[in-house]
């Protein structure tokens, strides 16, 4: 297949609308494509260097379904604006869970982000709740796409290494946690209990809501429990992403300390 060098080439321009409506997102680079091929995740059309990229990566992704295309620097420039693709751009559409598919053992801890609209933050939310053993994570409506390329890239991987149900009402996302046995924790920036006194609480689904205008109606009002981070004084609050961070170690330290 002849090199494909005019960033205005149709079929360039269609990924790249594709990349932009969500209909795809971007495996940027041989480690992160390598990561989601062991995952499993379905690839598409992916777009190289010559020389840049080992055979037997590019062996891997034929065998799983891709479409190999070699392409120019200024190419891939334009499929991608990180600077380290290191010469390869995967595109895969978004391994998306359905809501109704989205399990939550007795023992489990997932989250629910009500409206984060800030892409860095969901990603970085999404690396969190992967790195502390989250078995799910809910994004209603409002929140910024995860596996966007600034989402994706802020997850660092995590977003391959989770189920995740995205564009549900609070309503849903309420409904499947109360299906799902769930206590509903909410994260308050003043006058909440500490979270070590609901640790061990389980099945739990820790809420974190928008950066300006907190957790959303439906779900502030059937909450269970409202937990505050203590901060000192003259700290008004948290980034919602560090927050979350702080939240699960603590909620999922406390209960590998009472299985040993």
């Amino acid at each position: 297949m002849a090199r494909v060098d005019s960033p205005s080439n149709p079929r360039i321009a269609e990924a790249v609308r594709q990349l932009r409506d969500g209909t795809l997102f971007p495996l940027e680079g041989p480690r992160i494509t390598a990561e989601a091929l062991d995952a499993g995740i379905r690839t598409g059309e992916a777009f190289y260097l010559r020389g840049s990229v080992e055979d037997a990566l590019l062996t891997r992704l034929e065998e799983a379904g891709s479409t190999l295309q070699e392409v120019s620097p200024r190419v891939l420039t334009r499929l991608s604006d990180l600077p380290s693709t290191r010469g390869l751009v995967v595109l895969a559409p978004p391994p998306l869970t359905s809501l109704d598919d989205l399990l939550l053992p007795s023992s489990g801890l997932a989250v629910i982000l009500d409206e984060v609209q800030d892409p860095a933050n969901v990603g970085v939310m999404l690396r969190s709740a992967a790195a502390f053993g989250a078995g799910a994570a809910v994004l209603t409506a409002g929140c910024a796409r995860p596996f966007s390329a600034r989402a994706f890239r802020a997850s660092a991987g995590g977003a391959l290494r989770l189920p995740i149900a995205a564009g549900v009402t609070p309503e849903e996302a309420l409904d499947w946690a109360r299906s799902r046995g769930a206590v509903l924790v909410g994260a308050e920036a003043h006058g909440g209990e500490s979270p070590e006194r609901t640790a061990s609480r389980r099945p739990l689904a820790l809420v974190i809501g928008s950066e300006g205008h907190g957790i959303s109606a439906v779900l502030q009002t059937a909450l269970d429990v409202r937990v505050t981070i203590p901060l000192r004084p003259g700290v008004e609050s948290l980034n919602a992403g560090v927050a979350l961070g702080v939240l699960l170690y603590v909620l999922s330290s406390k209960v590998s300390a009472s299985k040993r």
